[in-house]
């Protein structure tokens, strides 16, 4: 059934997403209620988009780019090992429940049955915690690498793997046009486990060049790093529905369930290099409702050599499997 291709597809895409990356702060609440105080004080902002595979269709799905927001920390555990670590929020579309939090709804469209049009409206949010969204927990290990009688370091960044879960909603279904009335609160009965990793990696005579330098020559799918972006693939997994119902009175979730729940969705995230976004003259989050690019860059963010928060480097698809 090609109604379950889609909303398998569209729902994986949804789910892709976050991170990024610096400041003094101490009540976040204050400057944007919403976010919970900070740890140790550094905001930063980047954006983010996902590509997802509905492997029954043989078909790729791109999620639009978004922004998030995260608080970053750098340490230090053993001698010539450090670690960073990164708490992301998704920064919510104007007209969202909550300031952070909210993906902006997603409108995936496919063709049911070889001939008739199906569209969906799916959104995503982060669990919360406490009245606040739930972070998602990044960590980034390296070591130093010092060769002896000479100036030479190198860093071995160590793979990095991200495990949470998301709310998922479907807003809607349409079918040749026709909406089916979805009325009640339409979602997963759990939130949905996703797992990502990013690749491990070295960066070479990181005295000799600086690191912008480092990173703007290499392709964005071999490495990720909370400040200077990167890629992350993994998979996720689309729990049962539940609260489907329409205006007719009939109970979709079963029907939701069937089409779109299942194990191991294989995605894959992208994320930008961080951008600055000041208050008063210090780095802080990017405001509620700045939640694309161009929103980003409208409220005045701007990325290392860029005027604007721009959008991590575009997909291609990869090449179709028509076997």
């Amino acid at each position: 059934m090609r109604k379950r291709i889609l909303l398998r597809g569209g729902l994986a895409a949804a789910l892709v997403t976050l991170l990024m990356s610096t400041v003094q702060s101490s009540q976040a609440d204050e400057w944007y209620p919403g976010l919970p105080d900070t740890t140790f004080g550094s905001w930063a902002n980047a954006s983010q988009a996902g590509l997802s595979h509905a492997k029954r269709a043989k078909q790729w799905f791109r999620s639009p780019a978004a922004m998030s927001v995260a608080e970053v920390m750098f340490g230090q555990f053993e001698t010539d090992k450090y670690w960073i670590r990164a708490s992301g929020y998704f920064v919510s579309p104007k007209g969202a429940p909550e300031n952070f939090g909210y993906l902006e709804p997603m409108t995936v469209r496919s063709v049911g049955f070889g001939m008739i049009p199906v569209e969906a409206t799916i959104q995503v949010s982060q669990r919360r915690e406490g009245g606040y969204p739930a972070p998602v927990e990044v960590l980034l290990r390296y070591n130093a690498i010092k060769y002896p009688g000479t100036t030479r370091v190198d860093r071995d960044y160590q793979e990095t793997l991200i495990q949470d879960s998301l709310n998922v909603r479907v807003l809607s279904v349409r079918v040749d046009d026709v909406d089916l009335g979805l009325n009640g609160d339409c979602r997963t009965e759990t939130p949905a486990p996703v797992t990502m990793r990013g690749p491990a990696y070295r960066m070479d005579r990181v005295n000799e060049r600086s690191a912008e330098e480092w990173f703007r020559a290499q392709d964005p799918s071999t490495y990720y790093h909370p400040t200077f972006g990167g890629q992350l693939t993994g998979t996720m997994t689309i729990p049962p529905f539940t609260g489907c119902t329409t205006t007719t009175g009939d109970d979709l979730s079963d029907l939701l369930t069937l089409s779109a729940s299942g194990p191991d969705n294989p995605v894959i995230a992208r994320t930008s290099w961080s951008c600055a976004y000041d208050v008063n003259g210090a780095p802080a989050p990017l405001p509620p409702g700045a939640s694309n690019p161009k929103l980003g860059g409208e409220a005045g963010g701007s990325s290392p050599g860029m005027d604007t928060c721009a959008g991590p480097k575009p997909f291609e698809y990869p090449a179709r499997d028509d076997r």
